[in-house]
């Protein structure tokens, strides 16, 4: 394992490279600018190299990154976080909600970062599609100081942001439709999936996992997936998956920080797509839909609808997560 001054170096020689593109840098000005010896710098260099990054080396010039494939690292994603975390970043896993669960937590917030998943989860134990190369499959792990009544605002939160570290790393306005998916346009980029181990004695949550699923670039997904699943960009490599996971790190930690001030409510109600409209609840699931215009965001983060038909025609009501199933025009 590698010591913490080994992977401090190899994040911050990869900024430098990342921040002066295509350039070469001498081993003497990367010595220098980290404070380290030029064997120090070799070393990083030589383990950037076996993580995918292609480094080229010239006599009397330096180093120069000259290609990342966009590549989803620690050492890529830890220059650009700003809140205290621990991160481990794998190119594969079953589910990164799954692997979380098994990690021992203290004070500092887990985050488990894959590069793609075989056995990807979301509501419902429905299957979540999580293509290599082109995605960020985040979970958060943590133990939360408040109750389990607060439960849908960690989600509500979490919603509002990452929609925000997209709009600041890929310049992308988002939507969010009630409760847990992103959209863009009418396609569905990001999905949510909140899971919790609570103490009844107490009342209070021991764990909490927040699963991210981002579909950055376009991505290899099966006929049913494809005909709703979007991406934040058609052009891929047009920003930085490990900047976006930063962000996402810093925004959603940052947020969940203040979960119960509830200073994400506003934001929320304005970004979610569904209010105003027609949309088809299925509060049972196991029943068929019915009809309903969605009027607005309840203060404990319901969704409140007025029936417009069936049994409850011209009812109002207020949804919670785990009743309801929200479908625009038939479509999830």
């Amino acid at each position: 394992m590698s010591t913490r001054n080994e992977t401090s170096t190899r994040s911050e020689l990869l900024k430098l490279f990342t921040d002066k593109p295509g350039e070469y840098i001498s081993g003497q000005s990367i010595a220098e600018k980290l404070g380290v010896s030029r064997n120090s710098v070799w070393k990083a260099v030589s383990a950037l190299k076996k993580e995918g990054y292609i480094i080229d080396a010239k006599r009397n010039r330096g180093y120069r990154l000259v290609k990342d494939e966009n590549l989803l690292t620690r050492d890529g994603i830890l220059p650009y976080v700003s809140v205290p975390c621990d991160i481990e970043v794998f190119d594969c896993v079953t589910s990164t909600n799954s692997l979380a669960k098994d990690r021992e937590l203290n004070r500092r917030a887990k985050i488990i970062i894959a590069n793609r998943q075989s056995k990807g989860r979301g509501r419902l134990g429905r299957s979540f599609e999580s293509p290599g190369g082109t995605g960020i499959y985040l979970t958060i792990a943590l133990k939360p100081s408040f109750t389990l009544e607060k439960s849908l605002y960690v989600t509500m939160a979490v919603a509002v942001a990452v929609s925000r570290a997209i709009e600041r790393v890929c310049n992308t306005r988002v939507q969010i439709k009630w409760v847990n998916d992103l959209f863009k346009g009418t396609k569905k980029i990001c999905g949510i999936l909140t899971e919790a181990q609570t103490n009844f004695e107490t009342g209070k949550i021991d764990s909490l996992i927040i699963g991210i699923g981002v579909n950055c670039f376009p991505g290899e997904f099966s006929a049913d997936t494809d005909s709703i699943a979007g991406s934040i960009s058609e052009t891929e490599g047009s920003f930085s998956r490990n900047m976006l996971a930063a962000a996402i790190i810093d925004e959603s930690i940052q947020s969940l920080n203040n979960v119960e001030d509830k200073n994400f409510f506003d934001d929320y109600r304005q970004r979610c797509m569904i209010l105003g409209k027609k949309v088809t609840v299925n509060p049972n699931y196991d029943t068929r839909g019915f009809c309903a215009e969605a009027i607005d965001i309840s203060d404990d983060g319901g969704l409140i609808v007025r029936f417009l038909e069936g049994p409850n025609k011209d009812m109002t009501r207020t949804l919670h997560t785990g009743e309801v199933s929200v479908r625009f025009n038939g479509k999830r």
